[in-house]
């Protein structure tokens, strides 16, 4: 057995026997009731043995050796603060590591030595951080939260309590419908693979306390821990990993932003009910819901971080803007329509007006003219059916087409008979028939311009004839497309 353990082994044994004896009565001038001093705490024996076998704390166990292999467990004692905007969580935990120190077996006594904190500074521990630790501390009331443990064949057993913002990436486009992958990383800084070798002590059992948490946005479901190497430019490090999910509680965000906007949506449907000749009611009603849905949605996205792509909340948010938005348009297509039949109304009227004054004006002296149109149209229409010369003969026999031939002749004949007699009523009633009654045959091409016409198919907007079937169809739209909207998206963002 080597000189080194065998004196470790006698002066842990004394230590040991020492520390059992009745504790004596320290005497304040620092001497013992028989006036010597007073004996040595077992502390106190610990460092001096250390320095007794030349224990150096900056040298790893088994150095030039094989790799010192370390083991790691935890147990969480709290994940809290779990933050959308900084991307990072604060994690408290039981960290402790286990390693074999040949420096430190002792034979003859089997016996735990569970040692005051501070003498992890007179040994050798390995040099774990956290690699994706934003902040971390280690607690420190009423003294350092961290322990030492030896066992007889050399184990050391190293805890400690420490709290850490770690870094979380997360993936918001399914916010807050989402679930987070977060992860815990620990690593050695300088040693290398070749000269340790870390790896969890009982795979995923190693890491307890996940069950007993109680998060207020979150629900812990399944974990993981992995060790694998990582490539640095300084060479390959042991890696630990501890990775958990988070799914979010959705009951906050319906209470807090989806149940409000669909109470601002169905407000402003209320407008479809009141009559759209209460403009200032209307209106008001229109801008507020605009107005009180902007002012949500900046609540909302208050909360989130400046992110370029789109958010399951965002997409909500903007849905039910549009479809606020839309029913204060739908006010404005009333309106618009309802002014633009009153102006309808108003010009036939004042066409008719004006019709009728131009009857009761024109009544007198263009009775005449009347009778005679009226009889150059019933000629015209007795020589399509070849009734030709009774229509001639009622046009020569009338006293009024004999007066009034020539100008007659001038509107419907050439300039070449403008100077005939006007007792030619026979030519006159020829010329007419001539002029007006004619057919012309239509050519090929009108012929299949025509039937394409017919063939083509026309869609012509309906005319509204009441303003009010607006708002009688938007009754039935609005929630209909509203329904629709809300099943697609809780069907797609919530299963997909």
């Amino acid at each position: 057995m080597p000189l080194l353990p065998v004196g470790l082994t006698a002066l842990l044994t004394w230590c040991l026997a020492s520390g059992q004896q009745a504790p004596q009565t320290i005497q304040p001038s620092g001497q013992s009731q028989n006036g010597q001093d007073p004996p040595m705490s077992t502390l106190q024996r610990i460092e001096g043995l250390l320095e007794q076998i030349n224990y150096d704390r900056n040298l790893r166990p088994y150095f030039g050796g094989q790799p010192v292999r370390v083991e790691m467990s935890m147990t969480i004692a709290s994940i809290d603060q779990i933050s959308e905007v900084d991307l990072d969580y604060t994690i408290t935990l039981f960290l402790r590591q286990y390693w074999n120190d040949d420096r430190l077996i002792f034979r003859g006594v089997n016996r735990t030595l569970s040692l005051d904190g501070r003498l992890v500074e007179k040994l050798w521990v390995p040099d774990i951080f956290l690699v994706n630790a934003k902040q971390s501390f280690l607690h420190t009331v009423t003294v350092d939260n961290r322990l030492i443990r030896i066992f007889p064949n050399g184990d050391v057993l190293y805890g400690l309590r420490v709290t850490a913002k770690a870094a979380c990436p997360m993936d918001l486009r399914k916010y807050p419908l989402d679930e987070q992958n977060c992860t815990l990383e620990l690593e050695s800084y300088g040693y290398t693979d070749e000269e340790l070798e870390l790896g969890w002590k009982a795979g995923n059992a190693s890491v307890t306390g996940l069950g007993r948490l109680d998060l207020s946005q979150f629900t812990v479901g399944d974990y993981n821990t992995v060790a694998k190497l990582v490539k640095y430019e300084t060479g390959n490090y042991w890696r630990l990993v501890f990775s958990f999910q988070l799914y979010r509680q959705i009951f906050y965000f319906i209470l807090q932003t989806y149940l409000p906007m669909i109470l601002l949506v169905i407000l402003s449907w209320v407008s479809f009910w009141v009559n759209h000749e209460s403009v200032p009611a209307r209106v008001t009603l229109g801008i507020t819901t605009v107005l009180t849905m902007t002012t949500l949605t900046s609540a909302a996205r208050s909360s989130l971080p400046k992110i370029s792509y789109i958010k399951a909340i965002d997409v909500y948010m903007v849905m039910c803007f549009l479809f606020v938005f839309a029913a204060l348009l739908e006010y404005a297509a009333v309106n618009f329509q309802s002014n633009q039949r009153a102006r309808r109304e108003r010009k036939k009227l004042r066409k008719q007006a004006k019709e009728d004054k131009d009857k009761e004006g024109g009544g007198k002296g263009g009775s005449a003219a009347a009778i005679l149109l009226s009889r150059l149209r019933a000629a015209n229409a007795v020589s399509r059916d070849g009734n030709a010369g009774t229509a001639n003969d009622s046009v020569r026999n009338s006293p009024s087409t004999n007066a009034c031939t020539k100008r007659v002749s001038i509107a419907t004949t050439s300039s070449s008979q403008n100077d005939e007699n006007c007792k030619e009523g026979p030519s006159v009633g020829i010329e007419l028939r001539a002029g007006v009654g004619e057919r012309r045959r239509p050519t090929f091409a009108e012929v299949a311009q025509k039937v394409a016409r017919r063939r083509t198919l026309h869609f012509k907007v309906p005319e509204i004839t009441d303003v009010n079937d607006i708002d009688r169809w938007s009754r039935f739209m609005f929630p209909l497309a509203f329904v629709i909207f809300n099943i697609i998206y809780w069907i797609g963002y919530g299963i997909g």
